[in-house]
């Protein structure tokens, strides 16, 4: 698709963001996920996987939280602000973060909470249909071990 979009002469762009990951009860006391994508659905639903093995080993099998984007017009620009997040200095490292994170849901509130919510949504649903599946898988076995 990306490749139809390109040629087309769209410029899509690329996305800085952060997650928070784990309950949502330990406030900012979670990991803070820093990465950057070219497709910010795709990226946010492979995070959200039930079965993903293309999420960051972090995100796996946990609750996340969008809290941060910015937009960038290359992957160049892009690349270089996701390095600057991961490469502050560590004693300050998440205080930055946080303040970055604060300041960005004060003016996106709505915004993320919808994407969030949204999330949560795909991710009930997708465990749901995952239980579902193995259930059929499970009487399909017995029968066809019956016979």
């Amino acid at each position: 698709m990306t490749e139809i979009f390109l040629k087309l002469g769209f410029k899509l762009p690329f996305w800085v963001y952060m997650l928070l990951v784990g309950e949502k009860s330990r406030g900012f006391n979670r990991k803070i996920y820093t990465g950057y994508t070219h497709h910010l659905i795709n990226r946010l639903t492979q995070h959200i996987g039930v079965n993903s093995t293309k999420g960051a080993r972090i995100t796996r099998k946990q609750p996340i939280e969008l809290v941060y984007l910015e937009k960038y017009s290359s992957r160049k620009l892009a690349l270089k602000r996701e390095w600057d997040f991961k490469h502050t200095n560590p004693l300050n490292q998440k205080a930055h973060k946080v303040s970055l994170i604060r300041e960005f849901q004060r003016a996106n509130a709505d915004i993320l909470k919808e994407l969030n919510a949204t999330f949560e949504e795909h991710n009930q649903f997708l465990e749901s249909m995952i239980a579902s599946l193995k259930k059929i898988e499970k009487e399909m076995d017995s029968r066809l071990l019956s016979k």
